[in-house]
């Protein structure tokens, strides 16, 4: 399962299923619109590093390696 990852100055730091934030924002919204939304629930600051992971067994993510070629081709 695909996560978002925010990770403040201030060390708070939850991942956030993509599941929810689609859920919350709608199918049609983009990863930089709920970035710009971003703010921290401990501190307020809006300023994190951000990444998507995903979470979840490494099984499930070769698997979805092997459906890519090393150039990035499909």
């Amino acid at each position: 399962m695909n996560h978002l990852s925010f990770e403040c100055p201030c060390g708070h730091s939850p991942l956030i299923p993509v599941k929810e934030m689609i859920e919350r924002y709608g199918g049609e919204t983009t990863v930089d619109a709920v970035r710009a939304k971003a703010r921290c629930s401990s501190c307020g600051q809006k300023t994190f590093e951000f990444r998507i992971v995903y979470r979840g067994g490494s099984y499930d993510a070769l698997i979805g390696a092997a459906n890519t070629k090393m150039n990035g081709e499909l």
